[in-house]
């Protein structure tokens, strides 16, 4: 406590003690009057994650952004770097609206304490991890990580994708081809984030992303209801204004892409019900409930729609009454990925938990059932 003393001695000084006080307290007071401070937790919460988002996208480049979101989506090993611990909160909160409507159901610590930090990067499962690269010892550690995980350093701008993945074992079963899996899904994955980071950079920065297409001149005049922009159409502004127009822009983009990856989903699940009578007096049934998953169609209806065969009947989505959440068919297929070209990515995708507990709490309704 001696050096807070003598620096309280040192304020109680005439001719500091103004200059002082206000060099000390004025940091805190400008946050004390953040847009957020007074308001219901549902809108401070809101305004965390635009401001969150925002961060994310000035720390990381439209690929290396792309790649991020595609490993979250694959559900593998991430850890988070950055001397800037409070960078580290706003990243993961980030990462987990990009997913949305699927959820992250591992393991989540934005913010690794020193003395866990060895052991929870052994951790078997996936994960999201924000490690402090100021840390004693945390340099060690980011330089010696195992080979199935994900460094994303924040301060360098920068994503080193893992060399394995964490289910390579499994979707190795039953090919007899030869075919090298790890570095199959590893191109995959990156092919997939450099045409989805061009997605992000013709929204983020389409000067110079879009600076060769004759048609960017345009961008200025032309809008779009959904606000995206695929690299051989037309630029499209965002409609939102601010700081954090940016990470709106990014999520339109995830979101349209998620939709795309569910889209036909209600066509391949069959829902069961098994009614037991009981032998009580009310003669009430108990229902055993169980949802069937059709794979083998649901790669089919991926690839269909990759070469935009696989169309709702009739344009406007409202007239099902479905919502986004439930992976309604859309008319456009831009973000539409091949079964040719990203087989691995699927196949992964499909077996992660995000894609099971989505399944499991698709509604009834919208699936075939009986």
């Amino acid at each position: 406590c001696d050096p807070i003393v003598d620096i309280l001695g040192n304020l109680s000084h005439h001719d500091v003690e103004k200059a002082g006080l206000r060099c000390i307290l004025e940091p805190y007071l400008n946050y004390s009057s953040s847009r957020w401070v007074d308001r219901p937790l549902s809108e401070q919460k809101s305004e965390f994650t635009k401001v969150s988002g925002h961060q994310l996208v000035q720390s990381l480049p439209p690929v290396p952004l792309a790649l991020l979101f595609t490993t979250a989506i694959l559900e593998q090993k991430i850890i988070l770097s950055s001397s800037r611990r409070s960078i580290l909160l706003s990243a993961a909160t980030a990462i987990i609206e990009m997913l949305k409507p699927l959820e992250w159901a591992h393991l989540f610590v934005p913010l690794v304490p020193a003395a866990l930090s060895e052991d929870l990067v052994q951790y078997p499962a996936p994960f999201i991890l924000g490690i402090p690269s100021e840390d004693r010892g945390s340099i060690d550690l980011l330089n010696s990580l195992p080979p199935d995980v994900t460094l994303v350093d924040l301060d360098v701008g920068r994503v080193i994708l893992a060399k394995s993945f964490a289910d390579d074992n499994e979707l190795d079963v039953g090919r007899s081809n030869g075919k090298n899996v790890t570095g199959a899904l590893r191109s995959q994955v990156l092919y997939l984030a450099e045409a989805l980071g061009s997605v992000f950079g013709g929204n983020l920065h389409d000067k110079a992303w879009c600076c060769d297409s004759p048609l960017s001149v345009l961008s200025r005049n032309i809008s779009d209801k959904d606000g995206l922009i695929h690299p051989n159409d037309i630029l499209w502004r965002v409609s939102d204004e601010g700081p954090e127009a940016d990470f709106s822009a990014v999520l339109k983009i995830c979101r349209e892409f998620i939709s795309e990856l569910l889209a036909g989903l209600g066509a391949c699940c069959v829902w069961i019900e098994e009614f037991k009578s009981t032998r009580e007096k009310s003669k009430s049934e108990s229902a055993d409930s169980t949802v069937l998953f059709d794979e083998d169609r649901f790669l089919h209806i991926k690839n269909l729609r990759a070469q935009g065969r696989y169309l709702p009947l009739f344009l406007r989505d409202q007239f099902f009454g479905l919502d986004e959440k439930c992976g309604a068919l859309k008319s456009t297929t831009n973000l539409a990925i091949s079964l040719d070209e990203f087989d691995l990515v699927f196949e992964s995708f499909l077996r992660g938990q995000g894609m099971s507990s989505f399944i499991s709490s698709y509604p009834k309704q919208n699936m075939v059932h009986f």
